[in-house]
């Protein structure tokens, strides 16, 4: 059994990201909170339901919204 997480993608009705989800081994699978993350480690997780460009580009839209309006603790 592959011990890498797991980012997948939810599509809208045009086949295009709407959401990503991450599972981490053993457990269920959660909204990404921090894109910024999940895109420096894009190539150590198994990616499902789109293709590595639109899953990029999805993250990097969502780490520039995040660096420009943090979310609050």
């Amino acid at each position: 059994m592959d011990k890498r997480a797991m980012l997948i993608a939810e599509l809208d009705e045009k086949s295009c990201v709407a959401w990503l989800w991450r599972a981490d081994p053993g457990k269920q699978p959660k909204p990404v909170k921090n894109a910024a993350a999940c895109l420096r480690e894009i190539d150590n997780v198994i990616l499902f339901g789109a293709a590595k460009p639109e899953i990029e580009a999805w993250l990097q839209e969502q780490s520039d919204q995040q660096a420009t309006f943090p979310r609050e603790l």
